[in-house]
């Protein structure tokens, strides 16, 4: 409840992955969603019949899980077990009490709006704890509003649940849940079948909330649209990338925490995909579509905007953009590198499900050409005679791109 990463591991310390959100559910029992996950035919491949594995994992022992085709709204069945289950917890925060309250109302209770507003246009990540069911989530994107008294995050990634017996579970015809949290008070909804463009209806209320800032993130650096630098490195940027380091994208009001990082010929891309149409930075679209974004340290930001839940596009774009990169101050070690043969060519797979095993995350930097490298971040990991299969389910297809662009849809 104080705004830590959490990941947790299942059979036997063999199996990994973090969480989306948590609800406490009673007599000190926390219930997590752990959604990335698609399924697998063996340790290190996936099924032909590909489908969502969606798992509601319970301090108590309860463990849910749903099934359901991957673009379709057909339920692949529900199963209902309990489990021997390792919890994880990683201080996400630099502080760890919030930075800012506000009442159902939007009229302060504890902190400084102003100073959650300053800290995520300086590149800080939120997290937001509904007090009233002891409900929390991260932002994949977040706004300040023009006259900087007001703060609004969206999170894309819950599944709809119900609490029963004590513990969460999920809703036997389930869709996603869809959320814009604001300092005024108001909670957005906007609720979509998984699997099909259909809506499950929309609505708002208010409600009290803790915002939590993780400000352990520098600005690394900063340019026009044209893509001159105006602040930092460019090379500071791109050392931090390949050495693991995660990456917030700031453009205009709105700040997005890059799912995938590309390096080529000396430039970033970065894949903002945690975004779903907004009418403003409080309220969604009524006829929602993913707003999927390819920035580049070039000045370069295509869109592309697609139905959620279907393949109907609903238009594309090219701009340009200035931008600013900030990134995590934490470090990341490099525990194993490999070759394409998969001879280890620096330290030791042994290290790797070492560190795996005591909870740590796991990025990837991928050698794909000369001068050219894909980081990626695995959503769960899988460990079978003593090698390692990562999942990563938050990449759309892209390329190299033209004049310069590293990398485009």
């Amino acid at each position: 409840m104080a705004g830590d990463d959490i990941r947790f591991s299942l059979s036997n310390g063999l199996y990994f992955t973090s969480i989306q959100s948590a609800i406490l559910t009673g007599d000190e029992n926390i219930c997590v969603q752990a959604l990335f996950h698609i399924g697998k035919s063996g340790y290190n491949t996936f099924r032909s019949d590909g489908y969502w594995w969606f798992l509601n994992i319970c301090t108590s022992g309860h463990v849910d899980v749903s099934r359901w085709y991957v673009g379709a709204h057909t339920d692949r069945g529900q199963t209902k077990l309990t489990y021997d289950i390792t919890w994880f917890a990683r201080s996400r925060n630099c502080q760890a009490k919030p930075v800012y309250c506000n009442l159902a109302s939007g009229w302060r209770k504890c902190g400084d709006v102003s100073l959650l507003a300053n800290s995520v246009l300086n590149g800080a990540s939120v997290k937001v704890l509904s007090p009233q069911n002891g409900y929390i989530t991260s932002f994949t994107n977040i706004a300040v509003s023009g006259d900087r008294l007001s703060v609004a995050g969206q999170y894309p990634w819950h599944v709809s649940q119900s609490i029963v017996n004590n513990h969460a579970e999920f809703k036997s015809n389930v869709y996603w849940w869809a959320t814009i949290w604001s300092t005024t008070g108001r909670l957005e909804m906007s609720r979509w079948n998984v699997g099909e463009h259909t809506s499950r209806g929309k609505n708002s209320m208010n409600t009290p909330m803790e915002w939590f800032v993780d400000d352990c993130w520098i600005q690394a650096y900063s340019h026009n649209r044209l893509g001159h630098k105006t602040d930092g490195s460019l090379n500071l940027l791109v050392g931090a990338v390949l050495a693991g380091r995660r990456v917030r994208v700031k453009i205009g009001s709105y700040i997005v925490e890059a799912d995938n990082l590309y390096v080529r010929n000396g430039h970033v891309s970065a894949q903002l995909l945690g975004q779903l149409s907004k009418s403003s930075i409080f309220d969604f679209q009524t006829d929602v579509y993913w707003y999927w974004q390819t920035a580049s340290t070039t000045g370069d930001v295509e869109t592309v905007r697609y139905n959620i839940g279907s393949t109907h596009n609903r238009g594309n774009s090219a701009d340009k953009h200035a931008i600013t990169w900030f990134i995590e101050t934490r470090s990341w070690s490099k525990v194993l590198s490999t070759s394409s043969a998969g001879s280890v060519t620096h330290g030791s797979k042994a290290d790797l499900i070492t560190a795996l095993q005591a909870g740590s995350q796991l990025r990837l930097v991928v050698h794909e050409a000369v001068d050219s490298f894909s980081i990626i971040e695995a959503d769960n990991i899988a460990i079978e005679n003593s090698e390692v299969a990562a999942q990563s389910l938050k990449y759309i297809s892209d390329e190299n791109g033209s004049g310069g662009i590293p990398r485009q849809f």
